[in-house]
């Protein structure tokens, strides 16, 4: 049973995904031609939902309104127009500029979400989407948590390559645990591969190599000092 009654004049136009109890369908508004997603998630992300409905950030997908039961969680939020940065990787080479305003939007979105305690676990091209005049969203947060800095990550989340050590039962994701990946990812952005396989040079590379250390105390310890860091990137 849907938790959210939307009015007649909203039709389902597209299901994104379909899978039970993570469902993402895309509604839209035939008068006023507005859309906006229905997300259906698990009852653990209930507290998270809620505390995304605090932010209101123009580097994140804007998070309207949540409704539980107790079976499953309904999540309205925003429709997004943009293209994957993962699309647009499998297109071109980016330029050092738009790799420096890219990695500068995430580092502020980062600070937005760690400033609630949420770290995202999950940053990587697919989940990053630019927008037609250069806007830059970090979206997705299904893998996403609320950190209390105890518990050990028991489940698995993220994605391989891009996911933290503590991200495999180590210890507790923080906020190091997203500043890891950006370090893989700003590797990814410059040369087109993973750190392991081939690191960026420059100050680039000093950058993927803070970010990337094993031990979290040894990386930028928040969004803020990689933002400052990456605000000197070529471009």
């Amino acid at each position: 049973m849907q938790l959210f009654e939307f009015p007649e004049e909203y039709v389902l136009c597209e299901v994104l995904r379909e899978k039970t109890g993570r469902e993402l369908l895309l509604w839209e508004n035939t008068r006023l031609h507005q859309k906006i997603l229905l997300r259906c998630t698990g009852l653990e992300n209930r507290v998270l939902y809620e505390s995304l409905c605090e932010i209101s950030h123009p580097n994140l997908r804007q998070i309207y309104d949540v409704r539980s039961s107790d079976t499953q969680v309904e999540v309205l939020e925003e429709y997004l127009e943009g293209t994957s940065l993962a699309d647009v990787l499998e297109e071109r080479k980016l330029s050092k500029k738009e790799i420096r305003h890219i990695m500068l939007a995430l580092c502020r979105a980062l600070g937005a979400l760690h400033s609630l305690s949420i770290v995202h676990r999950d940053i990587k091209p697919e989940n990053i989407l630019l927008g037609k005049h250069q806007e830059v969203w970090l979206i997705d947060y299904d893998a996403a948590r609320v950190m209390d800095g105890k518990e050990k990550d028991t489940r698995a989340l993220g994605t391989p390559g891009y996911a933290a050590p503590e991200q495999y039962g180590v210890s507790a994701s923080e906020n190091t645990t997203d500043i890891f990946a950006m370090g893989i990812l700003l590797n990814i952005l410059v040369n087109g591969n993973h750190p392991a396989k081939k690191m960026c040079r420059g100050w680039a590379g000093h950058i993927v190599r803070k970010c990337t250390q094993m031990n979290p105390k040894k990386r930028y310890q928040s969004a803020r000092l990689l933002a400052r860091a990456c605000f000197y990137l070529p471009g």
